[in-house]
């Protein structure tokens, strides 16, 4: 199983919708970033759920391994 996507978990469980998330994927492609980080500095999510959700994607990898 590959590893979940961030921006995918975040839009699948309706924290982000699919326009914020393209959104981010843009300034990725013309800054360079990382998507988590890029969704806090846009004032998207919190730090907090960053690290939530990082979380729950590091416990997906780990449980899949």
């Amino acid at each position: 199983m590959s590893k979940p996507l961030l921006g995918e978990m975040l839009v699948e469980n309706g924290v982000i919708t699919k326009e914020q998330m393209n959104k981010a994927i843009e300034i990725q492609q013309n800054e360079g970033g990382l998507i988590g980080i890029i969704l806090v500095s846009q004032g998207i999510i919190s730090e907090q759920k960053l690290v939530e959700y990082l979380a729950m994607q590091a416990k997906i990898v780990t449980n899949s391994e």
